[in-house]
């Protein structure tokens, strides 16, 4: 279950980015807040393998701008589920603090961390003034340094191009030996060969089957080349909406109206992410993903069919939504699916899911 930690609906809508902070409510934002850690206490009561969340800024789409402290306040509530971190934005933080962090989140659960590196969404470089056309070489050199402060036992100086550190020798260490399970987001490319040649996971996010598919073909390949093979576990699929009822009926008729009147991104969200594009977050290397968030803005609509034949929901009775899983692990090779449950039926959404579908799930 990923907690993407939502302020929910704002006294009067917004398309800007950033989204103006005159509409929070402290009193809804601590609401929010707590109604999302009693979600993480019920799902890992229901057996739930993973709790998972991420940084995001300036928007109510998400509270998270320090993902360790979330993840910290997860691992309070979440006493057997692995807590997991899809991710620090690597790029936008000092890597030696992310190291600590992590490292003492491990130390919290007791070894049960699952460490996800991550570049971020493009808008996210506005927020810290990081220059996007840097995003890749700071993210590479800021996961060695991190692998490094985990695994190396005596203190150590870092003198690398974008980071330079005197000394190093983090406390604590983590628990997991010689390091928490690594994933790193891998739509393009080149992430997916970095991912391949550092031997890590790789998580798929805001994406699709068509797109997913191939880049998850690639890792594997490229990870064949290096002489070994991810396992499932190691290829991580999401955030999946879940609109689960009793009845295909019930859910497409529920579904249908929410998922189809359009949406998506704010007009302001979609400007940011193409003028980081444009300033070479992905590189000459990946025109495609560039293309893409270029011409975003002009993406045709969905139906839900098409929307669930891409693997962006699920949505149906207990048994349609064990086949769509099972579609989705058999088109991307996925042995974990991230799903984000929403909305005012979440609760008993994920009580659903626990019930009827996740048992299936874990016989797979």
């Amino acid at each position: 279950m990923f907690v993407s930690l939502p302020y929910g609906r704002t006294r009067e809508s917004s398309s800007r980015w950033p989204v103006p902070n005159e509409l929070y409510d402290p009193e809804q934002g601590v609401q929010a807040v707590a109604s999302a850690l009693d979600d993480v206490e019920l799902a890992d009561e229901l057996g739930f393998d993973w709790i998972g969340c991420a940084e995001h800024h300036y928007s109510p789409g998400s509270l998270a701008p320090n993902v360790d402290v979330v993840a910290a306040a997860i691992s309070q509530r979440a006493k057997r589920a692995r807590v997991c971190i899809m991710g620090a934005l690597v790029p936008l933080n000092n890597p030696v603090r992310i190291a600590e962090e992590y490292a003492l989140i491990d130390t919290l659960t007791g070894g049960r961390l699952v460490a996800g590196l991550l570049r971020g969404a493009p808008y996210e470089y506005l927020v810290y003034n990081v220059p996007p056309a840097e995003s890749r070489s700071r993210f590479e050199e800021g996961f060695e340094l991190i692998r490094r402060a985990w695994t190396e036992t005596q203190p150590f100086g870092w003198d690398g191009q974008h980071y330079q550190f005197s000394n190093i020798s983090i406390w604590p260490r983590p628990v997991q030996q010689p390091a928490p399970p690594l994933f790193i987001s891998g739509s393009s490319q080149e992430s997916g060969e970095f991912a391949a040649r550092q031997q890590v996971g790789l998580g798929l996010a805001f994406t699709n089957l068509k797109l997913g598919a191939p880049a998850s073909r690639f890792y594997r390949e490229k990870a064949a080349e290096l002489g070994w093979t991810p396992s499932p576990e190691q290829i991580v699929y999401g955030h999946l909406p879940v609109h689960l009822y009793e009845t295909d009926q019930q859910a497409f008729a529920a579904t249908r109206p929410i998922v189809e009147r359009g949406g998506g991104l704010a007009g302001g969200m979609l400007a940011a992410n193409r003028l980081v594009v444009e300033a070479g977050f992905f590189g000459q290397r990946d025109q495609t993903l560039t293309r893409r968030f270029q011409n975003m803005a002009g993406e045709p609509s969905h139906t839900l069919e098409e929307q669930i034949d891409l693997g962006t929901l699920l949505c149906g009775g207990p048994e349609t939504v064990v086949k769509q899983m099972m579609h989705i692990r058999d088109e991307l090779g996925a042995g974990v699916l991230s799903l984000n449950f929403v909305g005012p039926r979440r609760r008993e959404t994920i009580q659903l899911f626990a019930k009827e579908v996740l048992p299936a799930m874990h016989e797979l």
